[in-house]
């Protein structure tokens, strides 16, 4: 289990401690803000110029992670001494991830085909619900009971969203679901390669674009051939919208990897389910679509269900009031502050 000394609670540790988390919250603001352009935007090449080779704008992202990871590791960015030589086990994990987030943004761009953005976020809404159970049967992990409740709101508002969909269209939903459902294990199995592996984020990903590149273009040759002769590719700013969608694309991962290790896979999910309301009301402002007042009141329940997931992780971890003013009560002098832990049950143990 996790402790706690109160030398924790020194002022240089305090200091950094708020310094890790205005890093957190700077990734996390990023994070929001790439989301919501590069969902637009692909919403905006599918519909305003009626693309469609998902495939190939999937491709044309990860051939944008690959330079632009390549060139920032050899003039802007150190790799960790993990990411330098990684192990035959780590890199085929990496071939597992590659696999994994093809067919989560593959599955997920087909989606936008097919149904509106509003409706794809609800359903990526139940990211968290997906995210426990995955976790649970791979790394064994635990959660408090609270966690299971508010994943219920969250799975009722989905139902609710469904229920309540003006433009349903069961392809778009089942792609939709699919996607999610591989985002909450590519959550789980990047957050071990950083954490447990020791890679960094660019490095990460420079590794993990290159498996991509090839089953994407494979993707592109077998299912999508007719792109190498449709016309709409000669529009430039088609093109562009292409373009800047991939270099959006390499950000949007790297600040991903960076929330995942500074928070956690699930506390990832649950804030791609903050960022719903931005998105659907984006998506109403942009292109008009009509949302149910059955799907807004969905929406409600599934952002209740994450503001109690919430607090359910915050008094998870937050020690016990009583625990602070015993210690406190039981220190005579500085030098003996490390030698009183508190475990997670609020038992105290001598060091």
């Amino acid at each position: 289990p996790s402790t706690m000394t109160l030398d924790d609670l020194s002022p240089m540790k305090m200091r950094h401690s708020i310094s890790q988390r205005g890093v957190a919250a700077i990734h996390v603001i990023l994070w929001f803000a790439l989301n919501m352009v590069i969902t637009n935007l692909n919403k905006w090449i599918f519909h305003r110029y009626a693309f469609g080779y998902p495939g190939f704008l999937t491709c044309l992202h990860m051939v944008a992670c690959y330079a632009l990871g390549r060139l920032s590791l050899a003039c802007f960015f150190t790799p960790s001494m993990n990411s330098r030589r990684p192990s035959a086990q780590t890199l085929g994990a990496v071939r597992w991830l590659s696999l994994v987030f093809v067919m989560s943004v593959a599955c997920g761009n087909i989606a936008l085909k097919h149904i509106h953005i509003s409706f794809a976020q609800a359903i990526g809404a139940t990211a968290p619900l997906w995210t426990v159970l995955l976790s649970v049967l791979i790394t064994q992990k635990t959660y408090p009971l609270v966690v299971y409740f508010a994943l219920v709101f969250v799975s009722m508002g989905m139902w609710l969203c469904v229920a309540g969909e003006i433009n349903f269209d069961w392809l778009g939903f089942l792609a939709v679901l699919f996607a999610t459902v591989t985002r909450a294990l590519k959550s789980i199995l990047q957050g071990i390669l950083l954490a447990g592996e020791g890679l960094d984020s660019i490095s990460l990903l420079y590794y993990m674009s290159q498996p991509a590149c090839v089953l994407l273009a494979l993707w592109v040759l077998i299912a999508e051939h007719e792109v190498f002769v449709d016309p709409k590719l000669a529009d430039k700013g088609l093109w562009g919208c292409m373009l800047l969608s991939a270099g959006v694309s390499f950000f949007l991962n790297v600040a991903q990897f960076m929330v995942t290790k500074y928070t956690s896979a699930v506390t990832l999910q649950v804030l791609g389910n903050i960022k719903v309301v931005l998105l659907i009301g984006l998506s109403v402002a942009i292109f008009r679509n009509e949302v149910s007042v059955q799907s807004i009141i969905g929406c409600a329940v599934s952002l209740s269900g994450v503001a109690l997931y919430n607090f359910g992780s915050h008094h998870r971890h937050r020690p016990p009031p009583h625990t602070f003013r015993a210690a406190t009560n039981s220190v005579s002098s500085p030098a003996q502050l490390p030698t009183t832990i508190w475990s997670d049950e609020g038992k105290p143990s001598t060091a």
